[in-house]
């Protein structure tokens, strides 16, 4: 709040507004600090951040096909492919001779020439051979089928397979654990799952279409949120200290069209609870009367009247005694329902002003003292106002007062705020400091008193008079 100085208090209705914006700044402030989109940056903001997360970016960004396993292992089966033994292999291979030569081994005319061929190598063959008739024995019958089948062409072809350089480097690869592995290789390089992956890391938007840059242009896009935006800002400017120290423990806004009864008492307190009926001091020429209180449904305006009328008043040697007055006028009082030690207690208030009525806004407790006055109006006019304390001291009453000027408090609403600290009393108008007291400052609960009072001996009141409150609060310091 700013403290005092000698230009016009703020405008009511710009305070007032101010005022509401922050409590609405307040309320939205809190609703976004348990919404959704702020737990949302919250937990993009720790992931983005994460020493995992940006290990992840940076692979995406950086790693390079060439440097995976996958291409060491795509480099090793094309190398082996490439290879003259494997070409030739799988050239042979595709020829369908592998397949030819097998069949001929294992043929019936093979295995015959085998048999054959041993038989010629034998002794028994060698000697059959040397004796008479030979050419017409069965000896020489084999050796022409002998002879026949070396000549046949799938023998002669298989002999010159298995011979061949083609056909060994066959042998040596086939069923190698070479194989096997160009094999699982070949499985793999092949496979769905490593094409993908090639696919991915050869493409240079990969990042771009990464969910890690889904994750990081989300963050970023949140963060340009515009109730974001405001909330960051609205948390460095801290600007709710006002309102999260205090707790409402106390208000009315008069929005009905009778008076709150369990809160205002129309009297003073003493008289309503001993006699249930109103009183007034000796001092006074006026008497309180509940039809002097109007209430229109946006406000309460205590009205002071020429008016005659008859009442009790206190007199100190005699005691309550009946007394005519000529005037009358209003009085409401938290007496019965609402008394707090310390706190803030704040009222939005217009007063008619007609000397010599006097109007006051005061807490009072117990005793008739100490008195805190938020507000007196007793000079001639309304540019200035007195606020203090009332005490007791070995003497009688004293006022402890500071008058306050500085527009005509006449002219429009203006909200009138106490804040009572243990050690300090600080008076407001508008958010405006006006008075500070640190001495002979009360602490016994009190309640609240807006009243209009006529001391002065006059026969007539020259113009209306009246206090109007729109609404009063009351807060607690919050623990």
């Amino acid at each position: 709040m700013a403290l005092f100085s000698s230009s016009k208090y703020p405008a009511t209705a710009k305070y007032e507004a101010e005022q509401k914006q922050l409590l609405t700044d307040y309320e939205r402030f809190n609703t976004y600090s348990q919404s959704e989109e702020l737990q949302r940056i919250k937990d993009l903001e720790i992931l983005t951040n994460s020493n995992d997360f940006i290990k992840k970016v940076d692979k995406l960004k950086n790693e390079k096909y060439k440097h995976t396993q996958e291409f060491r292992q795509l480099s090793k089966y094309l190398s082996q492919k490439k290879s003259s033994e494997f070409k030739k292999y799988f050239k042979y291979h595709a020829s369908g001779m592998p397949e030819k030569v097998e069949s001929i081994e294992n043929s019936e005319k093979r295995k015959e020439l085998i048999e054959l061929s041993e038989y010629i190598r034998s002794s028994e063959f060698i000697s059959e051979k040397k004796q008479k008739g030979y050419k017409k024995s069965e000896a020489y019958s084999k050796f022409k089928q002998y002879k026949k089948l070396s000549k046949d062409g799938e023998i002669r072809l298989y002999n010159k397979q298995i011979k061949s350089a083609l056909y060994k480097n066959y042998n040596n690869i086939h069923d190698s654990e070479r194989l096997k592995v160009y094999q699982q290789l070949e499985q793999e390089v092949t496979s769905e799952k490593f094409l993908q992956f090639k696919s991915w890391m050869e493409d240079k938007k990969k990042f771009q279409k990464s969910e890690e840059y889904s994750l990081i242009q989300e963050y970023n896009n949140l963060l340009k949120s515009p109730d974001y935006i405001w909330y960051k800002k609205t948390e460095k400017q801290n600007n709710f200290s006002e309102i999260t120290k205090w707790k409402l423990c106390f208000e009315d806004e008069f929005s009905s069209r009778q008076l709150n009864k369990d809160k205002w008492i129309t009297g003073y307190y003493w008289g309503k609870a001993l006699l249930n009926k109103n009183y007034v001091l000796e001092n006074e020429n006026q008497f309180f009367k509940d039809s002097n209180i109007e209430i229109t449904g946006k406000g309460v305006s205590l009205k002071t009247k020429q008016e005659y009328t008859e009442g009790l008043v206190w007199d100190s040697q005699r005691g309550f005694i009946p007394k005519s007055m000529d005037f009358t006028s209003g009085l409401i009082s938290t007496g019965q329902s609402h008394r707090q030690t310390y706190g803030k207690i704040e009222a939005k208030v217009k007063i008619e002003h007609a000397p010599p009525v006097k109007h006051a806004f005061w807490l009072v407790g117990e005793k008739m003292a100490p008195q805190i006055d938020i507000f007196r109006f007793e000079d001639k006019n309304a540019k200035a106002l007195n606020t203090g304390v009332q005490i007791l001291n070995g003497n009688g009453p004293q006022i402890l007062s500071k008058n306050v000027k500085g527009t005509r408090f006449d002219n429009d609403y203006y909200i009138y705020t106490l804040e009572w600290e243990k050690d300090k009393l600080s008076w407001y108008i508008n958010g405006v400091k006006v008075n500070e007291q640190t001495n002979h400052v009360p602490n016994t609960p009190m309640y609240i008193v807006f009243s209009s009072h006529i001391t002065d001996s006059i026969e007539s009141l020259n113009a209306s008079a009246s206090i109007n409150i729109e609404w009063i609060k009351c807060y607690q310091h919050n623990k």
